[in-house]
């Protein structure tokens, strides 16, 4: 009788922080940025979903890490975090996580022109920074969700 194999771990142990697991824009100087920190004592996987869209887009952030994503395309963007989540064999949806929750309202990143004094005109771009740990979860609006509704 032959032994097996043994198969490797279906998905990666640890990301780099800021890793795009699923999705990640591309980053662009003319685009607002997302400043996130996390402040739990574990990873988290951070979820932003364009309204409207469904379109996706998950980051890995080390726990007590702060990462930016640079030039989120303009719109609105429901975030969910999931606190220590475990990824299903596909290594792209949630399995499992310690805590799972979507803040109340969207982030809107905008971008304003203003003319100046002079005639020229400046471009200010409206991004968001964030700050993620037990405290914040209920003071920031947040409500939790289900594995199902944070891969929906």
């Amino acid at each position: 009788m032959a032994l097996l194999a043994q198969q490797p771990a279906p998905c990666p142990i640890a990301l780099p922080n800021g890793s795009a697991v699923r999705g990640g824009f591309a980053p662009s100087p003319s685009l607002p940025d997302f400043t996130i920190r996390n402040r739990e004592k574990s990873p988290v996987l951070v979820k932003l979903e364009q309204t409207g869209r469904g379109e996706d887009h998950i980051y890995f952030i080390d726990a007590e890490a702060e990462m930016t994503i640079r030039g989120v395309p303009l719109g609105s963007y429901f975030v969910s975090v999931a606190v220590n989540g475990r990824f299903a064999p596909d290594c792209r949806t949630l399995a499992s996580a310690t805590a799972i929750y979507r803040f109340d309202e969207p982030f809107a990143f905008t971008s304003k022109t203003i003319q100046n004094p002079d005639g020229s005109f400046d471009t200010q771009m409206e991004g968001h920074w964030i700050e993620l740990g037990d405290a914040n979860r209920n003071d920031a609006g947040a409500a939790p969700i289900s594995v199902t509704a944070f891969n929906g």
